[in-house]
């Protein structure tokens, strides 16, 4: 085991003023001293703040989120036999994360209800549809806050600063509830309103080229941030969650490419999602990237419904019958080839 002790540091190389630290004491061997060398250690710390590497200074999980341990094999196990390690404060953080969420969906809600923006948004949803959305709006809005930090209380306190000159906060909010409806009013514009990634034809070549080259741009700079700020383990940790996703999200082509009868719609929710999934830094630009490619996730959910990538092809079915006609519910491609081919109306 090791004993943990805590000091009082404030100088100009390190963290501010009356801010702990914990220092890291291994268990004294057979043949010599347990104590290090303090200033040593206090050096060291310092050292690994400024480049916001994980140094020697370990706490539990229970600390503050500044002394915080990311390493799996430093945490010390839970004093007792039912202790609790998770901090109410990152419960708490997950709560804000959410109830921002739900208030992008509300928001757009109300601009399709009251301004039928866009003029093709889902009008009357059923509450089963409703609850449908919300099992993948806060399923997947959980894990978009592991993948981006929102979990954290430090990363949110950074993201929610109300602080003169730091007033993240308010830019954040109005970037992120503007960009939501904004994206809705841009299928007014016709062009715009035809795009989609799956039937990419005629002049939606240009914005598809466009919308790529700019998605391309943010991850490679994304990217770029991790290898030249992080240590290897913390690049190797942020390049390959994002590549398992994106393995996850290249299994739909899969699927489509195995099956023929299966069509494939990527949706923008997806697209939104995946987008700001790459913003998990402190800085300006990946903010701006988190803010807009949320509310494009939030957006196409509560506008449109949480649809399926890949579905089996379905139609409906038109005949006419004493004077009058009739149109079937939704069924798939077989089953109307199936009808037609074996079925009469009498």
């Amino acid at each position: 085991s090791a004993m943990a002790a805590r000091i009082a540091v404030g100088s100009e190389a390190g963290p501010p003023p009356g801010v702990e630290l914990c220092i890291v004491y291994p268990k004294a061997s057979s043949g010599g001293s347990a104590l290090l060398d303090v200033e040593q250690q206090v050096r060291l710390v310092h050292e690994a703040a400024a480049q916001e590497l994980e140094g020697p200074a370990v706490c539990d999980a229970t600390s503050s989120p500044a002394h915080r341990s990311t390493s799996i094999w430093q945490v010390r196990p839970p004093p007792g036999k039912h202790g609790h390690r998770i901090p109410g404060s990152q419960y708490f953080a997950l709560l804000v994360w959410m109830s921002l969420l739900l208030a992008q969906f509300a928001l757009v809600r109300v601009v399709c209800l009251g301004l039928i923006i866009p003029e093709d948004c889902r009008a009357n949803p059923s509450p089963v549809q409703i609850m449908a959305d919300f099992q993948y709006l806060l399923s997947m809005g959980f894990v978009l806050a592991i993948l981006t930090g929102m979990h954290w209380p430090d990363r949110l306190s950074y993201v929610f600063s109300f602080r003169w000159p730091n007033k993240r906060g308010p830019a954040f909010l109005v970037l992120y509830f503007f960009t939501g409806p904004a994206y809705g009013a841009l299928n007014q514009i016709p062009v715009l309103g035809s795009f989609s990634l799956t039937t990419i034809q005629g002049p939606n070549i240009a914005l598809f080229i466009a919308v790529l080259g700019g998605a391309a741009a943010l991850f490679i700079w994304h990217v770029w941030i991790a290898f030249r700020h992080n240590s290897l383990s913390g690049f190797l940790a942020y390049a390959l969650s994002r590549v398992a996703l994106a393995v996850f999200f290249a299994g739909y082509l899969i699927v489509k490419a195995q099956h023929q009868d299966v069509k494939l719609h990527f949706h923008h929710y997806a697209v939104g999602f995946i987008i700001a999934s790459f913003a998990e830094f402190n800085h300006p630009l990946s903010l701006v990237v988190l803010a807009c490619g949320t509310a494009v996730f939030v957006q196409g959910i509560a506008a449109y419904g949480a649809d399926e990538i890949v579905h089996y092809g379905q139609v409906t079915l038109s005949f006419s019958a004493g004077g009058r006609m009739y149109t079937s519910p939704f069924v798939s491609d077989a089953a109307a080839d199936f009808f037609i081919q074996h079925c009469r109306v009498a």
